[in-house]
C-alpha cells in the first residue's frame, strides 16, 4: 500500500511538472488579432473614389513625420486572427494582399502580393498595441500603404 502511495504522489508530481512546463511553452506563442489597412497617401484634397475615408488625424501625423504627403485616406479596413506560429491572407484590394505569419518572439513575417504575384517579404518586430507601415510609389505622385496593427492592446 505505501507503495501504491508513492507512485501516486510521484504522478501527481510528474503531472504537474508537465502541466506548468506546457503552459510555459505554450505562453510564448499565441494567436494575433491583426488589422490590415491600405491607404493612399496623395497632396491632392480628396480622394477621386467616394468610398475612401481620411484617416484618422494621428495617424495622418503620425505618416506626415516620414512621408511627404499631405493626406491619406483608407482603400480597405480588414481584421483577421492569426494563428500561433500560422498565417493568415488580408486581400485588401484586387491587386493587394497581405499574408502574414507569426513568428517566434514579437515578430511577423510580411509577404506583400501584388495581381497575384509575390512583392515583399520582410520580418517585423510587432509589439501589442503597435503598428508599422509598408508603402510603395503609385502613379500621379502618389502612393499606397499597408499598415498592420495588433490590436491587442494588454
Amino acid at each position: 500500500m505505501s507503495g501504491s502511495l508513492f507512485y501516486s504522489r510521484s504522478f501527481r508530481a510528474l503531472l504537474l511538472v508537465a502541466l506548468l512546463a506546457s503552459a510555459a511553452i505554450g505562453a510564448g506563442a499565441s494567436e494575433l488579432k491583426l488589422e490590415a489597412k491600405l491607404i493612399w497617401g496623395t497632396n491632392d484634397e480628396k480622394s477621386p473614389r467616394k468610398e475612401h475615408v481620411p484617416v484618422d488625424d494621428a495617424t495622418a501625423a503620425r505618416l506626415r513625420k516620414v512621408f511627404k504627403w499631405k493626406n491619406y485616406f483608407i482603400c480597405n479596413t480588414k481584421t483577421r486572427v492569426i494563428p500561433s506560429r500560422g498565417s493568415n491572407q488580408f486581400k485588401l484590394s484586387d491587386d493587394c494582399t497581405v499574408e502574414i505569419t507569426e513568428l517566434e518572439g514579437p515578430r511577423v513575417e510580411l509577404k506583400v502580393i501584388g495581381k497575384g504575384v509575390p512583392v515583399h517579404k520582410s520580418i517585423k518586430e510587432l509589439r501589442k498595441g503597435d503598428w508599422f507601415v509598408y508603402c510603395g510609389d503609385d502613379k500621379n505622385e502618389s502612393a499606397w500603404f499597408v499598415i498592420i496593427k495588433d490590436l491587442d492592446e494588454k
